[in-house]
This record gives structure tokens, C-alpha cells and sequence, in this order.
């Protein structure tokens, strides 16, 4: 059973026992056929290059109101490198897309899932704005680490999706409800 379910499942059990009536918030399963869990979302490595627009579409096209990948943590940008870097042999130079642009403001980037822009990584001199380049990608680097650069739309590169687990599929369990539902 996974961690987010045998929480839910925890909660219930003690709920049972309280006369107070409680509501929980519980994910109605785990991660779709194909994606992958860490913490409390779903990731989706795509390997067939697209464009950052096409990569964005393709995602959103899953459902589940999921995006190219908001990155909000050293260690979420670590897992995703993981799971991109592998099927790329981890090879310097490759790069793959990921969810930030700046086309409203120069330098402003937002995530397209409207998630805060609070974790980046970006080597010195980056990004360096240069024409058209207004959409991110992680690069790989020779010493296995993983960095941002802003791309210009014309480049093609596999992409990563992600969606909430919270944000997808959910559903309200109260105590009455599960009582009633277990007899």
C-alpha cells in the first residue's frame, strides 16, 4: 500500500473512534499507467522531441490538468534529472524541457501549471536572454549535474510532464461516509 493511501487509510481507522464528524482529502489512486510518483505528484518522461509549445500541449493532453514540470526543490530537480537523465545515458549537452518561460516579461519566469516561481538553477551568465530564447530546458553537464538554460522555441527536445496528485483526482471522504460505505 503507498505511503499517501495507508495515510488516508490511518486517518479513517481513527476517525471511526472519534464522535466528532471529520472530512479528509485523500488521492483516489496512485500515479496513471506510465508515470512515475515522488512526494505528492505524478511525472512522465516523454522522450520524442518537441518544440516547448508542442511539448506543453502534449502534456496538458494527458489530462489531469497536468503541465510541462514545475521545479520546486533541489531534490525534485535531482529526481526529475534522474528520471530524464537515464533514457539520455546522462550525455553532456542533451537537454529536455521543463515548464518556465518568460514571454510576458524578460527575466520573470512563471511556471505554466501557475505554481510560484521559488527553486531555479541556472549556471553563471544564465539565462542570458538572447533573442527568442524565452523557454526552459535542463541541460546536462559534463560532471553529471543538471542546470537551466533558456532555449528558443525552434529546438526539439524530450520533455518532462508532471501533475498533483491533490490537483487531479480527488475525492471527499467523511467518517459517516465510510462507515456507511463499509457495511
Amino acid at each position: 500500500m503507498g505511503s499517501w493511501t495507508s495515510l488516508c487509510a490511518l486517518l479513517l481507522i481513527f476517525s471511526i473512534h472519534d464522535t466528532r464528524s471529520q472530512t479528509f482529502l485523500c488521492s483516489s489512486g496512485f500515479c496513471a499507467t506510465g508515470w512515475v510518483q515522488y512526494a505528492d505528484s505524478c511525472y512522465k518522461a516523454v522522450m520524442e522531441p518537441k518544440n516547448w509549445n508542442d511539448a506543453e500541449m502534449a502534456c496538458q493532453s494527458y489530462g489531469r490538468n497536468s503541465h510541462l514540470a514545475s521545479i520546486h526543490s533541489a531534490e525534485e530537480n535531482d529526481f526529475i534529472f534522474h528520471l530524464m537523465g537515464k533514457p539520455l545515458d546522462h550525455t553532456n549537452g542533451k537537454a529536455y524541457w521543463i515548464g518556465a518561460h518568460d514571454t510576458f516579461k524578460e527575466g520573470s519566469f512563471v511556471w505554466t501549471d501557475g505554481s510560484g516561481f521559488d527553486f531555479q538553477t541556472f549556471p553563471p551568465n544564465q539565462p542570458d536572454g538572447l533573442a527568442g530564447e524565452h523557454y526552459l530546458g535542463s541541460w546536462i553537464l559534463q560532471n553529471g549535474h543538471v542546470t537551466w538554460n533558456d532555449f528558443a522555441l525552434s529546438w526539439h527536445f524530450p520533455f518532462v510532464c508532471k501533475y498533483n496528485l491533490r490537483d487531479s483526482e480527488n475525492m471527499r471522504v467523511s467518517d459517516a461516509e465510510w462507515l456507511r460505505d463499509s457495511k
